[in-house]
């Protein structure tokens, strides 16, 4: 049994690939276009210590049908930075040498699909597929799957805000806790704001808990503004913020001691966007 369960998340994702297009078929021809965003981060420190990080990440939307009825998005994005320390070895004796250190300090993945169907002008409901690493908090892997029924609370063309809910399933494997898979409710919200013809600010919010134990939760946020800077290049500032209620703890620890709840990341890169 405890096989089947850790086979699960797997299951899942292929499941959303090979679904998800079939359900979106039946009311509207195949996709043939898409609106994809590919975005890059990069910075870089030298001297006396040395840093380097890199994001990167990739968003593609298709909508079709009548007034964008049918809703197809992907997304991914990955982080990692590493870091070189010096330190002085036997100071002041006859040993006396210098060592480097790298250590690894972002080293993180996800993605997700998903697929809505407005019912109405506001009203509109899909289905959503999220999975997520990330080593330096001790998550093997989290996926969840959900069902989603939206309301736009505003609807405007310089101006969006929707909230989400549905019922969903999460099955996780933390460092240290190990592996776990339980029932959820999911609340998320989608704001955009185009202040000016060329630049926007945009925020999303997601809170997934445990239906039978509300104090075990996953809560993820991010704020942004985008600036084109030339025809289809953007500049992107993205504030991201990760919330784990009981987070992995550290291996072969007594008393355990756990990993912090709350990782965020300030990123600025280029996106660049085609057709």
């Amino acid at each position: 049994m405890k096989q089947f369960t850790r086979s699960l998340p797997r299951a899942a994702a292929l499941a959303s690939v090979a679904l998800l297009p079939q359900l979106c078929a039946q009311d509207a021809p195949a996709p043939k276009d898409w609106k994809t965003t590919l975005g890059l981060g990069l910075s870089l420190t030298g001297g006396n210590s040395e840093t380097f990080n890199v994001n990167g990440n990739v968003l593609t939307v298709k909508e079709w049908g009548a007034t964008g009825a049918n809703i197809l998005s992907f997304g991914a994005d990955a982080n990692y930075g590493t870091s070189t320390t010096t330190t002085v070895n036997d100071p002041g004796g006859p040993n006396q040498s210098l060592t480097d250190t790298d250590t690894t300090n972002v080293n993180n993945y996800g993605g997700f699909l998903s697929y809505d169907r407005l019912l109405t002008d506001r009203l509109y409901v899909g289905g959503r597929f999220s999975g997520r690493h990330d080593e330096i908090a001790g998550v093997d892997y989290r996926v969840a799957g959900t069902a989603t029924i939206g309301y736009y609370l505003i609807k405007k063309q310089n101006l969006k805000l929707s909230v989400e809910t549905g019922p969903g399933y999460v099955w996780e494997e933390l460092v240290g806790t190990g592996y776990n898979d339980y029932a959820t409710i999911r609340f998320a919200d989608n704001f955009e704001w185009k202040f000016t013809e060329k630049s926007r600010l945009f925020q999303t919010f997601e809170f997934l808990p445990q239906i039978d134990k509300w104090s075990n939760y996953v809560m993820t946020a991010a704020v942004g503004v985008e600036t084109q800077l030339y025809k289809d290049f953007s500049l992107v500032v993205v504030f991201r913020d990760w919330y784990r209620s009981q987070p992995a703890s550290y291996v072969d620890t007594n008393p355990i001691i756990y990993r912090e709840k709350n990782d965020y990341q300030l990123t600025c890169g280029v996106n660049y966007t085609f057709n």
